[in-house]
């Protein structure tokens, strides 16, 4: 469809085609709505009902009525439901393209989203309507309703262009904005609730109530949490003695700024200090944190992203000072080279593969402490680490707290499968652009095979194993359970969409007989200890009959 309107400076929009590829419907209530995920194509978001929130790699932001929330293309983003809240969206999947071929149009186009992130339209409700009837047409199968949904996509992009409005700076929402961002600029000076209230415009009883129920914390929890956050960064960026760093976050007394952060943190500023005095560097692959964390070590600098390696981020990004970018694990390497020339780290540990050029890079900054990588278990791994950090006996403790709960979860398994649960031989599958193929991870090959002495459907010699299978091979699969791995990308998604509603996959005699479950790629394709735990706790639900 031929939009024939000029915007962007050295952007002809009448050279611009835009085709809808897909257009969904998500409704759910409290908690995650949409996995964090790789679009590959441009995503526009509209909200239609109830409340949650965005989560970009940028962060997160709340969706509002009549406002349109755009990612472009080969980004992550993933919806959440807020707490008690029922959360409806549609998302509308497309393609944005020049005539021209111009490499200097594709990153026009790219800016064009970020423009039109976040403009409102008018009238209210127009925009939910507008985008709820392009599902509607979209999903009908009908051909002039679908073609009909293509023109509306053009008559929405017009209109965005055309009439579209940033949001005006005002209403409840922006002034608790107002305040939030007056904490992050000011937590260093004595914050009370009356002084937020009157930044916020509000009472300071009306201030309290609202902030909760906004943001699902109070006004004061979150003043703490920025503060104890920047005093944990203080610590390890610094030598300040703790008095002055108590000041430097808001705090007179220093002795209750100690009882507060024990509070907060679970341990004493001092032994904090001393837990993280070294400032060991994770660089590359995301499992390298898993690596360390066994060993009492947090890193001082990590790769972190909201889809690669979220379970990391959501639990220690705040302990983390230095955060790279884990965009397709290491992507951006020549930025996250130069946070760590900033950062100076005294160690780095990384994972093989090293080109020539970055070892010596990442040499010239701190020792390096290369692991070999998958070729190697992840026991051997996390003992040559442990030796050269000198935490052998962190490792230790933490390898007989695993065993010990390896053997319940073998325990479980074979009381379950001895009273006719669900067998010991499993299969997994993966799900990637459409295709299926029967797979074997390394760390599902050590959790279900070394650990749980389960036999797989293939790949027992611990290598990894990926194999297409056909439609009469999955008819016939040989397995007790069955697991599947869903890649979480755009186009997968929308092939897995139409092959859980077809026949053929329902009449599976896996699918039919509900021995089938759904796995993540995090942490089942990672290769580490922490991940090999985590697998190990999902095994205890998977196989005992416990999964809902």
């Amino acid at each position: 469809m031929k939009i024939s309107y000029t915007s962007e400076p050295g952007l002809d929009i009448s050279r611009m085609s835009i085709r809808l590829l897909s257009a969904e419907l998500h409704t759910g209530s409290s908690g995650e709505l949409v996995e964090q995920h790789l679009t590959i194509p441009g995503v526009f978001i509209a909200l239609i009902g109830g409340g949650g929130e965005l989560i970009r790699e940028s962060g997160g932001v709340r969706l509002e009525r009549d406002h349109i929330y755009a990612c472009p293309p080969e980004s992550t983003f993933g919806l959440a439901a807020g707490a008690g809240s029922d959360l409806s969206v549609v998302i509308l999947r497309f393609q944005l393209r020049s005539d021209n071929r111009d490499p200097a149009d594709l990153e026009a186009i790219r800016r064009l989203y970020s423009e039109l992130d976040g403009l409102r339209l008018n009238p209210p409700g127009h925009l939910a309507s507008f985008c709820r009837k392009m599902h509607e047409h979209l999903a009908s199968g009908d051909r002039m309703r679908s073609w009909r949904a293509q023109l509306d996509m053009g008559e929405l992009l017009y209109q965005l262009l055309n009439e579209g409005k940033k949001p005006a700076r005002d209403g409840a929402k922006h002034d608790l904005d107002r305040a939030r961002h007056y904490m992050r600029e000011h937590y260093k000076e004595e914050l009370s609730i009356e002084r937020l209230a009157s930044v916020a415009g509000f009472s300071p009883k009306y201030f309290v109530d609202v902030f909760k129920k906004t943001y699902g914390i109070s006004a004061l929890d979150e003043l703490t949490q920025i503060r104890m956050n920047q005093a944990k960064k203080l610590m390890l960026r610094s030598d300040r003695l703790l008095r002055d760093i108590a000041h430097e976050v808001g705090y007179a007394d220093e002795f209750y700024f100690s009882r507060k952060f024990k509070q907060v943190v679970g341990m004493p500023p001092t032994a904090y200090m001393k837990k993280r005095g070294r400032r060991v560097a994770a660089y590359g692959s995301t499992a390298l944190i898993g690596y360390m964390l066994p060993l009492g070590i947090i890193p001082y600098a990590a790769p972190l992203h909201p889809k690669w390696c979220k379970y990391y981020g959501d639990r220690y990004g705040a302990d983390i000072p230095v955060h790279m970018n884990a965009y397709r694990q290491n992507h951006y390497k020549e930025q996250n080279m130069a946070l760590l020339e900033q950062a100076k780290p005294e160690l780095i540990v990384t994972s093989g593969g090293l080109e020539e050029k970055e070892r010596a890079r990442l040499s010239a900054i701190a020792p390096l402490i290369e692991l070999p990588g998958d070729e190697r278990d992840w026991k051997t791994n996390l003992a040559a680490l442990a030796e050269a950090l000198g935490e052998q006996a962190e490792q230790q403790l933490w390898l007989r707290r695993f065993e010990e709960k390896a053997a319940l979860v073998r325990q479980q398994v074979q009381s379950d499968s001895a009273a006719g649960g669900r067998g010991k031989k499993v299969a997994a599958l993966k799900l990637l652009k459409g295709k299926l193929s029967l797979f074997v991870s390394s760390g599902l090959h050590d959790t279900l095979h070394v650990e749980l002495g389960l036999e797989l459907a293939a790949g027992e010699a611990g290598q990894e194993f990926n194999m297409p299978v056909t439609a009469r091979q999955l008819a016939e699969l040989d397995a007790d359970l069955v697991l599947l791995l869903v890649c979480q990308e755009s186009e997968t998604l929308a092939s897995w969409s139409a092959l859980k509603e077809s026949t053929e996959w329902m009449s599976l005699p896996f699918v039919r007989d509900n021995r089938l479950r759904l796995i993540s790629s995090e942490p089942w394709r990672e290769y580490s200890p922490v991940a090999i735990s985590r697998i190990l706790d999902e095994c205890a639900e998977l196989l005992t009959g416990n999964c809902p």
